[in-house]
């Protein structure tokens, strides 16, 4: 077995990027790469303070970040595919990302996926998703995976019984200016990869995250495969 598969995953805020990835994820051979758990942290924090800057890295950092974690995602044996959560942000990141894996030899194939929603399941997404603290350790205390509420009490976590959370960059200022910051580079993305020979497949996910699961999951089963 050897890394024959690379998914893409990108979209707008809320629309279940991290949910699919999750759900998709735990099947033996895949990993999930999540760019903020493989800076370094006085980078993360400088992303949270600044509202100009919303969490985005700079290139020198995400390329490095790509280098190390594909070099020994391409030498473990256990590991035949990546699925990558929100990401690429940008098209920059795109080249990044094809450099890094037209690098390995053999490079596998490269599966991009676009997931897409209606405006108004965003915006319910985003009021209504939670975030565990105790749960989730991220490099700087700040939650991004959605948490899931117990039956009886939509505040308590049903893994820790810990208390749930408003997700930080959910807020209606934060969500305005990240969607507004993906819409801006959401062409620049999908050309990205359309012009380097990469199609580009659109995901919806308005009715359910777990359908959408459902039909992409035979697809990386068949390309993981053949990759």
């Amino acid at each position: 077995m050897a890394l024959s598969l690379v998914v893409p995953i990108f979209g707008p805020p809320a629309a279940g990027k991290t949910t699919l990835t999750l759900r998709l994820g735990s099947a033996p051979g895949r990993r999930i790469f999540r760019l903020r758990e493989h800076v370094p942290t006085d980078v993360l924090a400088a992303t949270a303070t600044s509202s100009e800057r919303l969490g985005w890295i700079d290139e020198f950092t995400v390329g490095e970040a790509l280098r190390s974690y594909f070099d020994a995602a391409h030498a473990d044996p256990d590991v035949h595919t990546v699925l990558l959560d929100n990401f690429p942000g940008s098209a920059s990141q795109v080249d990044q990302l094809l450099t890094t894996l037209w690098a390995l030899t053999p490079p596998g194939h490269i599966e991009a996926i676009e997931v897409v929603t209606d405006a108004k399941t965003l915006k319910q997404r985003a009021k209504n998703r939670k975030v565990c603290h105790q749960c989730e350790r991220d490099p700087i205390r700040d939650p991004r995976l959605p948490a899931i509420p117990s039956r009886d009490d939509p505040w308590q976590c049903a893994h820790c019984g810990g208390l749930l959370h408003p997700r930080r960059g959910d807020s209606p200022r934060l969500f305005k200016a990240r969607l507004q910051r993906y819409h801006q580079t959401a062409a620049g993305i999908r050309a990205g990869f359309t012009d380097s020979g990469i199609a580009v497949t659109q995901l919806d996910t308005t009715n359910t995250i777990d359908g959408a699961a459902n039909l992409l999951a035979p697809l990386l089963i068949s390309r993981s495969s053949t990759g």
